[in-house]
């Protein structure tokens, strides 16, 4: 265990819901992802664990002054691929002079460094979110923030809609001219709903049914059902929004957003085919837009672009999330490698693994 004559490790768990929310709340570092409820719902992915931790300053009432949301990844296979991820990096707290904020950095990074060592993997990856009120209310890019905890920057960009004094039509205006075509085509015969509370586990199943028709039609693996219900009967509702479409009361499409500090993103979302074949997920998405103009929301993101990719899926994402009018906007994202001679093999063989695939396609 790392000893500080400052600081002080805790668990997720010894921390508690309130002390960890009530830390996020007042971070600029922090948002949605490093909520409590964020993490517990990912603790429901398959094959990842919740080893998260916060960091406490003994010399102010053991005040929490730090949180990491962090979760080890395990790839047991022939190779050994497990990882650590991060989502949302570290989060400092804005109060803090430099000379502590640089010894609580170095704190942060041998506790990391400690965990790289216990569960015996080599890098832990990060993404810091760009809807941290730290990033979104710069009015320049700026240096990507997790640089003092990482050796390889693989920053990233995501899309994003001002929606701050913005009027509905002229949001819509600047939508990509085929997606304008298809929501006015759509929007003839198709109904937008928000989820209930009273319907939720009612709704969920078919939510479920969809996602895992799409899983098969995409050839990618669904996640796991019980992550889904937990986002649909226990996530906070206002952190969370919920809204379906439906033709002839026949649901096409469901899509979730991630709600916090007055900002958005588009968090997931499952579609049938026959809801693609009329355009209800980019109804979807502009009536979802509309709700959240008229309701005094800053920002909305539209997710991550994936640069330099020949995978028709997320080729096709790029085209979805880039048609809403968004602009450009820094994703920053990083990773911590261990043994750089490590990664490179294993990186080579993940590169094997996947133009054998495609050979085989």
């Amino acid at each position: 265990m790392v000893k500080s004559n400052y600081f002080q490790l805790e668990s997720f768990k010894e921390s508690g819901k309130e002390r960890w929310d009530d830390f996020c709340q007042k971070s600029s570092d922090a948002w949605l992802w490093h909520s409590y409820n964020s993490i517990i719902s990912k603790s429901f992915w398959n094959n990842f664990k919740n080893i998260s931790f916060c960091v406490m300053d003994r010399s102010n009432r053991s005040k929490i002054v730090a949180i990491v949301p962090l979760f080890i990844i395990k790839r047991r296979k022939i190779i050994d691929y497990s990882t650590l991820e991060s989502l949302g990096g570290p989060a400092i707290i804005d109060d803090i002079t430099n000379k502590k904020k640089k010894k609580l950095i170095s704190y942060i990074n041998f506790s990391l460094q400690e965990k790289l060592e216990k569960y015996k993997v080599n890098k832990i990856e990060f993404i810091y979110s760009s809807l941290s009120p730290k990033i979104i209310k710069q009015n320049r890019p700026i240096p990507n923030p997790l640089l003092p905890y990482i050796n390889k920057d693989l920053s990233s960009l995501s899309w994003m809609v001002k929606l701050k004094n913005k009027k509905e039509s002229e949001i819509f205006d600047s939508f990509d001219s085929s997606a304008k075509q298809t929501i006015n085509k759509a929007s003839k015969k198709l109904k937008f709903n928000e989820l209930k509370k009273e319907d939720s586990r009612k709704l969920f199943n078919i939510y479920y049914g969809i996602h895992l028709k799409t899983s098969e039609r995409k050839n990618i693996k669904p996640h796991n059902k019980d992550y889904f219900k937990y986002i649909f009967e226990e996530f906070p509702e206002e952190n969370r929004k919920i809204f379906y479409v439906t033709y002839r009361n026949e649901i096409l499409t469901f899509s979730i957003f991630g709600v916090y500090k007055k900002n958005i993103i588009y968090w997931t979302n499952t579609s049938s085919s026959e809801g693609l074949k009329i355009g209800s997920n980019y109804f979807c998405m502009w009536k979802s837009i509309e709700y959240f103009t008229r309701n005094n929301f800053e920002n909305f993101e539209c997710g991550e672009g994936f640069l330099n990719t020949e995978n028709k899926n997320e080729i096709g994402l790029n085209i979805f999330k880039k048609s809403f009018g968004g602009t450009d906007f820094p994703l920053y994202k990083g990773e911590r490698i261990k043994n750089k001679f490590i990664d490179i093999f294993h990186q080579s063989l993940f590169n094997l693994k996947r133009s054998l695939f495609k050979e085989n396609v």
